[in-house]
């Protein structure tokens, strides 16, 4: 014992100083030695408003001059940095401290008053052109402190809203704008006021600009979509009048007189070109080996352009394209084609364009020709990945060996095939050590269609271009406890019902587990005979389905939500099955022999029963470039009945490891207050989890990043079978059952893959008894006392 404690003190040691001393240096430089003798650092920055309906985050936003990042609300790291670095330039460690910090930020009045100018500006946006904006510098000690102070007064709001010119009041107009230069009886006028009901301009409500911006692009998308190609944004403008009207505006949407009559005339599709092998160096090099190798096929009225080989079937592509010959033209149909041929997988470049066909013969209608370039992926893909483990929660290496092949069979099948291995070594709670090894084979086959038409499949497949995909996986787990094999098989569904919800539906998965070599130890362990059931040969059937909201964009920074919920259920088609074909039971004995029961078998196997749901729920928020606060709750919940009364152990709940509660090893926390003092290997599951985590992630210098996290949880038993002292749900000390942890990592973010390591430190330990549960002021504080946790990614 005392030689792994060693190792590991010798392990943290040259870590936790390299990180000690940093910060420690980072500390202790004044934020001021850069700053010179007749300039202040810009300390602070504060913002007020006496109306509180305007977000004081927006109003910083137009401030010109912001102080330094902070990270912990009051730590200017990034500053320190700089400040660490010396006055030689030319040394290259003075360099590189500069690069990675952040140059004092020194106080400039002209900024301040740009910042003033800014802040009346956005103000008169937002209706209230009366507001009046005071700007103060307070300067002490080499620092300023800038205050700007914003009285409101009363806003503006829109009274009357007006979309014909025969609505107008007497003189809204004035002598410069005249009714000639308005077009107030076309087809364009028409479809304005029809759609007027779907107006974003609100009577009561605030004068906005950014509304307005709002209005004149829904205006314009409307018209687009009607299949007015040529018609601007430019065209559609606003006039306001507040005269005598006490702090009120009427609204008239205008349309101004189009430039050229193309601007109101519709256009349909003439033709729809589509270049499968877009290479577009060799078309401008205009090379003649490969315009040479070109080939055209007309399949449903559109031509395809390809070389030597048509790679992609027609009809695969065709159904992701929603522009179609004779069609007006439509502006959501050529988003909705980009983005279902990006989602094929098969294309690095996608690009639609429109070119007016003159020579096409329509008074009525304009004419355009569409051309769709597509440049394509490499078909295969190979990669390795070696990464740290923590999957018991133990340190240890896995192996992925990945192939990718993105058209299998022509029709844009993607098949992606991974080979994995890991080993670790397993610390028990008695500080004994054993090791673990995992074999595994993963392969998934993903076609870009649905495969069993219920209903109209086509018609599905236009509104949200699903997939359906079959897998196939074989797992193999080596431990001294006992030996694991896991088979799996599924068939299902994705698809995508809009931009940020999309849908998972497994309509069948057949998992196999058999379980051998169990050791006495193990099962001495685990005496009680609910957790024993887990752990025998079994088949899961499962139904499952799964609904993910995600407003994220990974281009914007900004907060963003994550929903998922999640419900599946086993057995009951196998137990309908067995019901109707009238099938005999099995018995089942136990170790001594006596008959427990009865069950259902399937191909000779046990199988489960159970239902089962949960939700999780996340929230980023975005504070600066710098900083970032993230919430997540998950409740869960599994009630095993019928053919197997007990959860499948792949199939429970555990709590702990580095995805969940990080001052707990995986599966060593709960269920509830329930403690084995004499187990040897961490196995804790349960039926219901409860689980919240707070983490606050900030940027330090490089691609590394820092975390301090706060996590609470458990698991708990629902089934009465369950007898573990103190396992049980109860609604009236649950709460009391409460774990708590704490701690602080660290990432390295290469954009491609990101590493973290965590290390956690428990403050609230159910297992223990009463007032003692809260351990982090009753004990002294050692190194052995944090877990330790690696992994790849957030951990949510």
């Amino acid at each position: 014992m005392k030689a792994i404690l060693k190792y590991k003190s010798s392990y943290y040691f040259p870590i936790l100083l390299f990180f000690l001393s940093l910060l420690l240096g980072v500390s202790s430089c004044s934020t001021t030695k850069y700053v010179g003798e007749d300039e202040y650092l810009l300390n602070k920055v504060i913002v007020k408003t006496d109306d509180r309906s305007v977000p004081t985050s927006d109003l910083k936003k137009n401030i010109k001059q912001k102080s330094n990042l902070k990270i912990l609300g009051t730590w200017r790291f990034h500053l320190g940095l700089y400040n660490l670095s010396g006055k030689d330039k030319s040394k290259g460690f003075n360099r590189w401290l500069r690069r990675i910090g952040e140059e004092p930020v020194i106080y400039e009045d002209f900024q301040t008053k740009r910042s003033v100018a800014q802040l009346q500006l956005y103000m008169r946006k937002k209706g209230y052109y009366n507001a009046v904006i005071k700007d103060s510098v307070a300067f002490k000690k080499k620092k300023a402190k800038v205050y700007y102070t914003i009285t409101a007064n009363e806003p503006y709001r829109y009274r009357k809203l007006y979309h014909q010119l025969d609505e107008l009041p007497y003189n809204f107009l004035s002598p410069s704008q005249k009714l000639s230069e308005m077009s107030d009886s076309t087809l364009v006028r028409g479809f304005v006021n029809e759609d007027k009901k779907d107006t974003k301009l609100k009577q009561g409500k605030k004068v906005d600009s950014d509304v307005l911006g709002e209005e004149r692009m829904r205006i314009f998308k409307m018209l687009k979509n009607q299949g007015y190609f040529n018609f601007s944004r430019e065209y559609i403008h606003f006039m306001m009048d507040s005269t005598k009207k006490d702090h009120q505006m009427d609204v008239f949407v205008g349309l101004k007189k189009p430039l050229n009559e193309k601007a109101t005339k519709k256009y349909r599709i003439n033709k729809v070109k589509i270049l499968t092998e877009y290479d577009p160096k060799l078309i401008l090099m205009n090379d003649s080996i490969y315009l040479s190798e070109l080939d055209t096929l007309v399949h449903k009225n559109v031509e395809f352009i390809y070389r030597n080989k048509l790679k992609i079937k027609p009809d695969v592509i065709l159904s992701s394209i929603l522009i179609k010959k004779g069609d007006l033209y439509n502006l959501n149909s050529v988003s909705q084609s980009y983005s279902r041929l990006q989602q094929l997988n098969q294309f690095k470049f996608v690009n639609i364009n429109f070119d007016e066909d003159t020579k096409a013969n329509d008074d009525e209608y304009g004419n355009l020709n569409c051309v769709i370039q597509l440049s394509p992926h490499n078909l295969q893909f190979y990669s390795f990945e070696l990464e740290g483990t923590n999957s018991s929660g133990n340190i240890g290496f896995a192996g992925n060996l990945n192939y990718q092949h993105k058209n299998l069979f022509g029709g844009a099948e993607v098949l992606d095939v991974q080979f994995s291995t890991a080993r670790e070594n397993v610390k028990s709670s008695e500080q004994t050590n054993f090791s673990s090894s995992e074999y595994g084979i993963v392969s998934k086959l993903s076609i870009p269609k649905f495969l069993l038409p219920f209903f109209d499949a086509e018609k599905f497949r236009k509104s949200y271009n699903p997939r359906t995909i079959f897998s196939l996986s074989y797992n193999f787990q080596k431990r001294p406890d006992y030996t694991r094999t896991i088979a799996d098989a599924s068939f299902g569904y994705f698809w995508k019902s809009s931009k940020y919800l999309q849908h998972t539906f497994n309509l069948i998965e057949l998992n196999f587990v058999d379980v051998k070599d169990l050791s006495e130890d193990f099962l001495n362990d685990i005496d009680n005979l609910y957790i024993q059931n887990s752990f025998t040969d079994h088949v899961i059937a499962t139904t499952r389905y799964s609904v993910t909201y995600n407003d994220q964009n990974i281009n914007i920074p900004r907060n963003y939500n994550y929903l998922r919920l999640s419900a599946e259920v086993a057995g009951n088609t196998l137990k309908t099955i067995d019901n109707i074909l009238g099938r005999s039971k099995r018995n089942d004995y136990d170790s001594e022999g006596n008959l427990e029961g009865t069950y259902h078998d399937f191909l000779g196997i046990r199988y489960a029963q159970y239902v089962k749901g949960d939700i999780e729920y996340r929230f980023n928020q975005y504070i600066n470039r710098a900083n970032n606060m993230v919430y997540r709750v998950f409740f869960g919940i599994g009630y095993p009945y019928g053919n197997l009364e007990v959860l499948p152990f792949e199939k429970s709940y555990f709590s702990g490891g580095a995805n969940g509660i990080r001052a707990w090893q995986a599966r060593s926390l709960g269920p509830g207050s329930y403690v084995d003092e004499g187990a040897t290997y961490p196995n804790n599951t349960a039926d219901l989890k409860i689980e919240a985590n707070l983490e606050y992630r900030f940027k330090l210098f490089w691609a590394l990043e820092g975390a301090l996290f706060l996590d609470a949880g458990n698991i708990w038993a629902i089934s009465k079978k369950d007898d573990r002292k103190g396992a049980d749900f109860k609604f009236d000390r649950f709460y009391e059952e409460i774990a708590l942890g704490t701690g602080f990592g660290t990432r390295v973010d290469l954009n491609f893959i990101l590493f973290r390591l965590d290390l956690g430190l428990k403050l609230r330990d159910p297992s223990r008894v009463g007032n003692e549960r809260w351990i982090i002021a009753k004990r002294p504080f050692k190194f052995n006392q944090l877990t330790f946790n690696i992994g790849i990614g957030y951990p949510f």
